[in-house]
């Protein structure tokens, strides 16, 4: 038998190596100058306790400052409150504030990577060669202190801390987007002290938002996020709205829509019938990622939490199988490769709920899905 430990290494190699050749493919000049989503993030923290933070003239002005040029349908479309945390981040000049930036980015993930490598080894292989963990560096993007932030949450519920767990959860409300299907799993195991701290939490930001300009800078944040060209090139997002775009040709409303209600639903079963709270997230967390409208290639690093959070003994040999192939490269080529191919994603995200909902309803329900299972007594007459 083959020593397990010298197969991980041998994987995490071949992993590694996967993931040089693919960073090598990115674009690596735009990355080292900070001509990426970072300068948002500096921008934003510039900005916060004005009137501007929202508006795109103001925006590209300080860009055009920064960078010499600006980018295109680059304004600061967070929460305001993450502003008065960005703060910092313009107390150092351009470039340094990125590179310390970028530490902490990667350090962030490796936290993360770390704390449940002990349940699940591999999440270092597959990390090694994600596309959205490459591109999350390139794009000098944040999804890395979502994952602190949720890392750092479900340590503080592991020892009973609820309450702090939900303050540091509340966080995520960076790219609340992705989250809104969240509560429903403390909500369905009575983590109510975890409820109570997030919602403290929401307050607590919103408050420092609104005191970074008051209404009007809220109101300017509402009118930014509806406009179309904040939320650019769907063909490409890793969504149902993606999906829906790669296999019509177009938006169509009414099929993205009724996609997003089904999936709702089957999620919101499996959060509620989940055996644990992390498993109810790792399902609220898969649902956020594809029915919200406005998602890019780095998103999906949330995936390997997820994975993490899913991973054992009572989790079907179909699921698992259909996870991993979700954080291996080749999906996110196809994504790239635009339409149809950048469907294949939804389609899997899909599969996967279609399987959790399979094994759940096959344990509420066995009679029902497993008929065979009914013995049938032979007539002895």
């Amino acid at each position: 038998m083959r020593n397990t430990r010298i197969d991980f290494w041998i994987k995490l190699t071949a992993a590694a190596l996967i993931g040089a050749v693919l960073f090598c493919f990115m674009p690596l000049g735009r990355m080292l100058r900070a001509e990426n989503d970072f300068v948002h993030w500096y921008v934003g923290g510039f900005l916060f306790g004005t009137s501007d933070i929202h508006l795109q003239a103001p925006n590209h002005a300080k860009q055009a400052e920064l960078l010499g040029h600006t980018l295109d349908h680059s304004y600061f479309i967070r929460p305001t409150f993450y502003g008065f945390f960005l703060k910092p981040l313009t107390w150092l000049p351009y470039l340094t504030s990125y590179y310390l930036y970028q530490a902490y980015s990667l350090g962030a993930l490796l936290f993360f990577l770390w704390t449940f490598s002990r349940r699940w080894p591999d999440i270092w292989v597959y990390a090694a060669m994600s596309i959205p963990a490459i591109s999350h560096m390139v794009n000098g993007q944040d999804v890395t202190s979502l994952l602190l932030f949720c890392t750092l949450s479900i340590l503080l519920s592991r020892k009973g801390r609820d309450f702090p767990a939900g303050l540091v959860f509340a966080l995520c409300a960076i790219k609340f987007h992705l989250f809104i299907l969240t509560p429903f799993a403390m909500i369905a195991h009575r983590r109510w002290r975890l409820f109570a701290g997030a919602a403290t939490g929401e307050v607590i930001l919103f408050l420092i938002g609104l005191a970074g300009g008051g209404w009007p800078v809220f109101l300017s944040l509402i009118a930014l996020l509806r406009r179309p060209e904040s939320h650019p090139y769907p063909e490409l997002m890793p969504n149902l709205r993606g999906m829906v775009v790669a296999f019509t040709g177009g938006p169509n409303p009414a099929v993205y829509l009724t996609l997003c209600a089904l999936l709702t639903a089957a999620a919101l079963y499996l959060i509620w019938t989940a055996k644990s709270y992390e498993k109810s997230l790792a399902f609220a967390i898969m649902a956020g990622l594809v029915i919200n409208f406005h998602a890019y290639i780095q998103d999906p690093i949330l995936l390997l939490l997820c994975a993490s959070l899913l991973f054992d003994e009572e989790t079907s040999f179909a699921l698992r199988t259909v996870l991993q192939i979700l954080l291996l490269p080749a999906v996110y080529i196809l994504l790239l490769w635009q339409a149809p191919y950048s469907g294949v994603y939804g389609l899997l995200i899909l599969t996967a709920f279609a399987i959790a909902l399979r094994d759940q309803l096959q344990v509420q329900f066995p009679a029902l899905l497993r008929p065979n299972s009914l013995t049938v007594v032979p007539n002895k007459a």
